[in-house]
């Protein structure tokens, strides 16, 4: 994948944070594997959330507000990978901050995306 081709020349190690607080070390080509991994899956929960929009409307109101709060969460945790995937897609190159962001935000974009996934009907 094109993503992370960009990512800063020269780091050989990238540290990011699970939702536990426990660091994790990865090489540059691991975090860019890890970073398509987590991309494909959020796609993956965006699309069935688009193909269930029937059940979904039939789900009692607590936990539609639950899944609805969640996607909300996901969408804002996820902003962050997909602006980097876009401007790579459409040939630009994305600011070297919101790169460097990506340690940050794709372990709570995974997490967000697993908890919509989780309250799918």
């Amino acid at each position: 994948m094109l993503l992370l081709g960009f990512f800063v020349q020269g780091c050989t190690n990238i540290t990011t944070h699970k939702k536990s607080g426990e660091e994790v070390v990865m090489t540059q080509e691991q975090f860019e594997k890890y970073v398509e991994q987590v991309f494909r899956y959020h796609n993956q929960v965006m699309n069935e959330l688009i193909e269930s929009s029937d059940e979904l409307a039939e789900q009692n109101p607590t936990d539609a507000k639950k899944l609805k709060a969640a996607e909300k969460k996901m969408v804002q945790a996820c902003h962050p990978l997909n602006e980097v995937v876009s401007e790579s897609i459409a040939g630009e190159t994305a600011s070297l901050k919101v790169k460097m962001e990506l340690a940050d935000t794709v372990p709570i974009c995974e997490d967000a995306s697993r908890q919509v996934d989780d309250l799918m009907p």
